[in-house]
């Protein structure tokens, strides 16, 4: 009896470790499909765009550009919160909230970028993108493909998030490693 305990034991443990980075970015974002609005799509085009050249500063360890790309950034978020979208008040509320939570995470970016701590930049850069993909989750964003990066990271456990429009890119954060890494999924297929 005591050795069929602990096979089914050795089972769950070995069902309990095998977490897929999948599951457990579902635990970050989870798309929502029923919550689409296409005027939404739209509006959040400028977020989805300034992430990307904020990865290109990143990349080329531009802190000035970082810098700048960060400003226009919080600029078009304080723009879109003062937007008056039609939808449902739950939907205005994740908005409003997403906002909030990205221009945040902005002003971490631009303050680790402004003492050149690597560290803290990468970590505000994670979680940019973190907000950000909650974001688009929470609207039921189709307009484009969002792929999703995850690559092991000196700073961070579970590994560094990204996003892009393309399916292949070169880490932004490993500058050493020039080969392009294949996305690990895409926003829209995470349920």
């Amino acid at each position: 009896m005591k050795s069929f305990l602990m096979i089914i034991l050795c089972f769950c443990v070995l069902a309990c470790a095998t977490n897929t980075k999948n599951s457990e970015s579902n635990l970050l974002w989870h798309f929502n499909a029923k919550q689409h609005n296409s005027q939404m799509d739209h509006q959040v085009q400028p977020i989805i765009s300034g992430y990307q050249e904020l990865l290109r500063g990143v990349s080329n360890k531009d802190t000035a550009y970082i810098k700048q790309t960060s400003l226009i950034l919080i600029k078009r978020l304080d723009s879109l919160a003062g937007l008056t979208l039609s939808t449902d008040t739950a939907l205005q509320n994740s908005w409003f909230t997403g906002l909030g939570n990205i221009s945040a995470e902005l002003q971490g970016v631009m303050e680790s970028n402004s003492t050149q701590d690597a560290k803290e930049l990468t970590l505000s850069m994670n979680m940019t993108a973190v907000q950000i993909l909650q974001l688009l989750s929470e609207i039921g964003f189709k307009e484009n493909n969002i792929y999703i990066f995850n690559a092991p990271n000196e700073y961070i456990e579970d590994g560094v998030y990204w996003f892009s429009l393309q399916k292949k890119m070169v880490n932004p954060f490993n500058q050493d490693q020039k080969k392009e890494i294949q996305a690990v999924g895409i926003l829209q297929e995470m349920k």
